[in-house]
């Protein structure tokens, strides 16, 4: 877990089972919550699977377009990504 807001942020569906890999490609295992600026690739890639995605991105997943989950339920996968690994 990180906050750094001066890092680049790179998206993910929150649905994907895994967090690792970024819809521009790249690979990472840090979720960092306070970034100001996202990854332009990741941008156009959500841009290009669901055109007019950026005019409103809160609203609706770019993979799928079901609405994208609350909050809480953000948080909580946060949580699970960031924890202990369970046994």
């Amino acid at each position: 877990m990180d906050a750094d807001p001066d890092d680049i942020g790179h998206l993910v569906c929150c649905r994907d089972v895994s967090w690792r890999t970024a819809f521009c490609g790249i690979e990472g295992d840090t979720i960092n919550i306070a970034v100001e600026t996202y990854c332009t690739m990741c941008l156009e890639q959500a841009e290009a699977m669901r055109p007019g995605w950026l005019a409103d991105p809160g609203m609706f997943c770019p993979v799928d377009g079901q609405p994208c989950p609350d909050e809480h339920d953000i948080d909580q996968r946060i949580a699970e990504e960031t924890g202990p690994p369970t046994l």
